[in-house]
C-alpha cells in the first residue's frame, strides 16, 4: 500500500512541476522585459512649474547619546522616501502579475535631501539599499541611518530636564522638490532599543518653507527626550542630602563635649572630597546653570555657614565658662518671690512675712544658639532639596 502512496507522490509532483516551472520562466521573462522598458533615469516632471512631491518618513528612533557639553546628538533611525512617477505605470496582468520591481540606486533618479544641521560630514542621504518600484509608479527609498544632529540643551532643570531636539531636512541643489514629512510608529514604538539615560518620548513633525533668494522646503522632525534620573539621584542628590543633614546635625552636639569643630571640619572635607569625584558626572557647560549645581553650591555654603556658626558658638560656650572659673557665676540666680494673697492676712502691728526664696536655673546662651541654628540650617537644606525638584 505504502509503495502506492508512493508512485502517486511522484506522479503528482510529474505534473505539477512543469507548470511551476513554466510559470517561473514566464515569470522571470516578463520581469526581464519590463525593467529593459522602464526609463527612470529622469526625474518626475510633468511640465516646467511641476515640482515633484516627496514624503520624507522617519521610523523607529535609536538614541544612542547626547553629549551635553559639546551638544551633539548622536542616533540611528529608519527614513524612506516615497515619490511619484507616473511614467513608470504597468498592468501587472501584463506581466505574469508582478506589481513591483527592485532597481539599483545607480538605475534611476533619487531626490537630493540633506541634513540641513548634521554634526559631521555632509552631502545628501545615500544608502546601497535598492529602490522599490511599486506598478502604481510609487518608488520607496529606505535607509538605515546613523548620524550626529547639532542640539541645543537647557540643563537648568538637569536632572530632572527633557530636551528637543530638531532634525532639518531639506532639499539640495538641482532639481525642485517638495518635502512633506511623515512619522512612522511600528511595533516596537519609537524606540528600536531602550537607552540607559534618556527615554524617547514622543516624535513630531514639521513643514517649513523658507524664501531668500529662491525658496526651498524644510522638513523638521522634533525627538522629545526626557532623562532618567534614578543613577542621578541615587549617586548625587541623596549623599548630598545626607552631607546638608550632616551640617545641621553639628548643633545636636553640647559645646562642652569638644567634638563640634572636629566634626563639622569633618563634614566639609567630605563633601568637597565627594565634589572632586562627581566632577565628570555633572554637565561642563556655562550656557545654561543647572538647579544640580545650584544644589550643590547651596550645600557647600550651609558648611561654610556650619563652621562660622560653631565657631560663635564655641565662643559663647567658653566666656560663660570663664567667668564660672572666676567665681562670679552667672548660671542660676535667686528670685524672691512674695505671696499677694497672705499680704491681707498679717496682723496689725506684725512684721510682713518672710519672703519665699525661689530658686531657678537660666538656659546658658550656647545650647539657645544651637538650638536656633539647628532649626535654621534644617530649614535651609529642605528649601535647598526642595528648589532642586520643583524649581
Amino acid at each position: 500500500m505504502s509503495c502506492v502512496r508512493l508512485m502517486f507522490v511522484f506522479a503528482a509532483a510529474s505534473l505539477v512541476s512543469p507548470i511551476v516551472f513554466g510559470n517561473l520562466d514566464d515569470w522571470r521573462q516578463s520581469l526581464e522585459t519590463l525593467k529593459s522598458r522602464l526609463d527612470a533615469k529622469g526625474p518626475p516632471i510633468v511640465s516646467r512649474t511641476h515640482v515633484p512631491y516627496v514624503t520624507i518618513t522617519l521610523g523607529p528612533v535609536q538614541v544612542h547619546d547626547l553629549d551635553d557639553a559639546n551638544q551633539i546628538l548622536k542616533l540611528g533611525f529608519f527614513v524612506t522616501l516615497v515619490w511619484t512617477d507616473n511614467s513608470l505605470k504597468w498592468n501587472p496582468s501584463d506581466y505574469s502579475g508582478i506589481d513591483r520591481v527592485e532597481l539599483a540606486v545607480q538605475e534611476l533618479w533619487t531626490p537630493t535631501v540633506i541634513l540641513a544641521n548634521k554634526a559631521s560630514g555632509d552631502g545628501p542621504l545615500q544608502t546601497s539599499m535598492p529602490v522599490t518600484l511599486t506598478y502604481d509608479g510609487r518608488l520607496f527609498w529606505q535607509n538605515a541611518m546613523t548620524v550626529s544632529v547639532l542640539c541645543k540643551t537647557d540643563l537648568r532643570k538637569y536632572p530632572f530636564d527633557s530636551q528637543i531636539c530638531p532634525m532639518l531636512f531639506s532639499s539640495g541643489v538641482g532639481y525642485k522638490i517638495t518635502l512633506k514629512p511623515e512619522i512612522t510608529i511600528g511595533g516596537d514604538g519609537l524606540n528600536l532599543q531602550t537607552n540607559g539615560e534618556w527615554e524617547t518620548v514622543n516624535i513630531t513633525s514639521a513643514k517649513t518653507t523658507y524664501a531668500e533668494t529662491e525658496s526651498y522646503e524644510l522638513a523638521t522632525f522634533y525627538i522629545h527626550l526626557s532623562r532618567k534620573y534614578l543613577f542621578h539621584v541615587l549617586n548625587l542628590v541623596f549623599p548630598m542630602c545626607l552631607q546638608s543633614v550632616l551640617n545641621s546635625f553639628v548643633f545636636l552636639l553640647p559645646a562642652s563635649s569638644g567634638e563640634k569643630m572636629g566634626f563639622v571640619m569633618t563634614v566639609f572635607v567630605s563633601n568637597a572630597l565627594f565634589l572632586s569625584l562627581i566632577h565628570n558626572s555633572t554637565p561642563s557647560t556655562s550656557d545654561s546653570v543647572s538647579n544640580l549645581s545650584m544644589y550643590l553650591v547651596m550645600v557647600q555654603i550651609q558648611g561654610f555657614l556650619a563652621i562660622a556658626a560653631t565657631i560663635l558658638v564655641q565662643n559663647v560656650h567658653h566666656r560663660r565658662q570663664n567667668v564660672q572659673d572666676s567665681g562670679d557665676p552667672q548660671g542660676c540666680r535667686q528670685v524672691k518671690v512674695t505671696p499677694q494673697d497672705n499680704t491681707d492676712c498679717v496682723p496689725s502691728g506684725q512684721g510682713t512675712r518672710d519672703a519665699d526664696t525661689v530658686t531657678t536655673r537660666k538656659v546658658p546662651l550656647d545650647r539657645m544658639l544651637d538650638c536656633i541654628f539647628f532649626v535654621c540650617f534644617m530649614c535651609f537644606g529642605i528649601g535647598s532639596l526642595l528648589a532642586l525638584v520643583y524649581a
